[in-house]
Parts: C-alpha cells; structure tokens; sequence
C-alpha cells in the first residue's frame, strides 16, 4: 500500500537555535516532532539575528532530517540597538535662555526627539523589517529547490508576515500558516514603546490585514488572543482560524523530586526575561511590606535577562534577591531542583507566557500574578498548579505569600492533574498542528 509522500513545509523564524529563550521553542518544538509525523520540515532563520541571548545546547533538539537555512540581516546587535534606544527615548532639558539659540541640551533634545520620529519611521513597524527583504529572496530559492507545499510564518517578529505575503503573491498555490505567538495590535503596540506611534500603528494594521486575509490558517497560542484577531475579520471563514497553545517538551523538562533541606527558607525562582508586562514589582513590592520574621524567610531568585528601563526595581530591596543572569535551558533547570515556588508575573489579560508550560512540568507550586479574569489563573485551575492573586492587589499577594511562607519547603499542598498536563506536551500539539496544516488538502487528510 503506497503512502502519502510527506507534506514539505518551511518554517521561517527570525530566532532560532543557536540563539536561546522562550522565543526560539515555538519553532524548535514544531522542527522537533513535525517530521514523525509526515513532513519534511524547512527552516529559514536570520543568520546573525539581533538576539538578546544564545543557547548552543538546544541545537542537539533539532533532527538530522530538518534542513536548516539563514539569511543576512543588516541589524545592529540586539544589546547595542537597546541602549541606543534607551539613551534616545531618555528626555533632555527643556530649552531655557540662551540654550535653546546656541546648540545647548534643549536642542540636543529636539535633536534627539527627531532622530527618535525618523528612526520609527525607517524600522517601522519594528526593527526586523529589514530582514525581510532578505528572507524573501532566500525563502524563494528554498521553495523552488525543495518544491515546498506551505509555508509558515512564526512571529514576533511580526514583520516576518511580510515575508509569507510576498511568497503567497509569487507562488500562489503555496499554503500560508500565520502562527501569532502573542498579540499584536492590543498587545506589542500597547507595552513596548518603540512600536507605540500612531504611524507604526497603521503600518502593523496594514500588515496584519493583509496577512490575515492571504493565510490560509491563522493560529494563535491563546483562546483569547485568538478571539481578538478573529473579532477584527469578521469577513474572514471561522474554519480559517484556530488556537494551537505553547507548550513544554517531554524530554527536557520533567518533574523534580521534592526538595529536602533543613533551613526554613523559602525559594522563589523567577525565570525568563523580565520586562514591562512581566514586571515582578507588584511582588516585590507587598513581599518588602510583610513582617520581618516572614520576609526574611523569602529568598527570591532571578534567572534570565532583565530589561534595562527594569533593572533599579530590583535594587534596594528588603527581602533577599538573587540575580544569576540568563542561563542556558539545562542549567536554568538544574536550579528549579533548589527551589521551592515558580514565580510568574503577566499584567496583560490576554497574554500567556510560554514559560508557564514549563513550570506546569516542572512540578514545582507556582505564585502567579495575574488578571482574575486572565489565561493564567484559568490553567492554573484546570491543572491544579499554583495560587493566583491579582497584580495590582496587594493584600492578596500577601495573603499568596503567606500561605507559601506556611507550607515552606514541605510536600507542595498542590496535587497536580497530571492528565489536564500532558495536555501541553510539545509531540501533542505538534500532531495537532501537524493535522491542522495537513486539512488544508482535504484529499491528502
């Protein structure tokens, strides 16, 4: 009996291993288990991509089978275009007296402001437009050599769509798969600055239209960023878009044992970058104003990048905090073992943090702070994981840290659904997107 000959897809994903982080195990996940199940799987990444941090470890996950390709960038390293950015967006002296006439700090101001408007406008929307053209002519040679089928779009960086426009234009029998890993418009554009401007504003809607109305499958990673888009292209068929979560891979991430150790200290890890959405201050914050003999049981450890704009909230706290940096995955996993709670912290409703599938796996009770109404305390609930306290109510958190003070490092007080876990297992959501692309040929499905 002759068997479908396998499905050839190329996954274009601006990071990827060698680069490291949460934002590379979307499309590691699917160059991973995509193979086993039918598909001969492509990837074009930028060759020196603007990446905040590198993981060479995670290159021993992608298959033999999996042909990796790159394409040139001209972007700046990700740390210099950062302090550039923060050193532009810093606000001058108003212009006084004689300044404002001679070329003193006011008009160092002006001048700053100015380079600030036309640096929006030449990286609009982001700076990683400027891969694009790039990408485009290397994605058409790998399409034309390996007679790709579809091709799927993995973002942010959501310049990237304008890649799969331009390849579904030039060779319009391909399939088109947006995969949103967080939401654009009501998301990137409110939280991050250098994407606020009314200009890049219309440039991402423009973007996203047209990226929306030429996919043939529109993905998102959460129910609600998913009815966010959808609510947008009211015009567009529902069967058109689907919610494929993140999730955590089987093979590295496993449970810890409990942890055993005479003291009374109570260890909060946080992991991951911390950033404006992410902010661990509301934390910190009740944590400094508990009682000194349970503050000081607390130790709090930061494991990951931390964004320069939130550096000094970490400083001068009462509470002990640990910062180790960004950490290669195995070594970030070899700490979880010490510690007694995983921190998470997401002030946007409608974002998940993929981190959390990792902690679901880890085993360990998780302190969320989060909208009630959010993606997070739903999970945490269904998996029985973790407490959840909302991020501006303070004596809730306190209430949170309390309880955890109490269990200390004893047997965690939570009892998994290790059932409603497995759920997010990396090979189960492949198969699952793997289905999903392949229905896009009802007579190969």
């Amino acid at each position: 009996m002759e068997t479908d000959p396998k499905l050839k897809l190329l996954i274009v994903s601006y990071l990827f291993p060698p680069n490291g982080g949460i934002a590379v195990q979307r499309a590691l996940s699917l160059a991973k288990y995509l193979p086993p199940n039918g598909f001969e799987v492509h990837i074009l990444k930028a060759r020196n991509a603007a990446s905040p941090a590198d993981d060479p470890g995670l290159l021993q996950h992608i298959p033999p089978s999996v042909r990796v390709h790159d394409a040139f960038t001209p972007e700046i390293p990700f740390h210099l275009r950062q302090r550039i950015w923060k050193f532009m967006s810093r606000p001058g002296k108003p212009p006084a007296g004689p300044s404002a006439e001679s070329g003193g700090e006011g008009s160092r101001s002006g001048w700053k402001a100015l380079f600030s408007r036309v640096a929006r406008r030449i990286f609009c929307p982001e700076p990683e437009i400027l891969w694009v053209p790039f990408a485009v002519r290397q994605a058409r040679k790998i399409v034309r050599r390996y007679a790709i089928d579809a091709v799927l779009i993995t973002a942010p960086p959501f310049s990237a769509f304008v890649a799969g426009t331009k390849l579904k234009r030039e060779f319009p029998y391909l399939k088109l798969i947006a995969d949103f890993r967080d939401e654009w418009l009501s998301f990137y554009l409110k939280d991050f600055d250098f994407q606020n401007s009314p200009h890049t504003r219309r440039r991402a809607e423009e973007i996203e239209r047209e990226t929306v109305e030429q996919s043939d499958l529109v993905v998102a990673v959460t129910e609600s960023s998913l009815q966010e888009i959808r609510n947008r292209y009211p015009d567009q068929p529902d069967a058109k878009f689907v919610c494929v979560p993140n999730g955590y891979d089987p093979e590295v991430v496993s449970p810890f044992p409990p942890r055993r150790r005479t003291d009374d200290k109570v260890v909060v890890t946080h992991m991951g970058t911390v950033y404006k959405t992410a902010s661990p201050q509301y934390y910190l914050d009740a944590l400094d104003a508990l009682p000194e003999e349970i503050r000081s049981r607390f130790q709090t450890r930061f494991i990951g990048r931390i964004s320069e704009d939130l550096r000094e909230i970490l400083q001068n706290r009462k509470s002990e905090i640990q910062i180790l940096g960004f950490m290669a995955q195995k070594q970030a996993l070899e700490h979880v073992a010490e510690t007694d709670y995983l921190l998470l912290t997401m002030t946007n409703d409608i974002s998940l943090p993929g981190k959390l599938f990792e902690y679901l796996a880890m085993g360990r009770p998780i302190l969320a702070l989060s909208r009630s109404r959010g993606e997070v305390r739903g999970i945490l609930e269904t998996t029985r994981t973790g407490w959840c306290a909302d991020f501006d109510d303070k004596a809730a958190i306190q209430s949170m840290l309390r309880r955890a003070a109490q269990h200390g490092s004893t047997p965690s007080p939570f009892a998994p659904d290790w059932t409603a876990i497995r759920r997010f297992e990396r090979p189960v959501l492949a198969r699952r997107y793997g289905d999903l692309i392949r229905s896009l040929w009802p007579a190969r499905s």
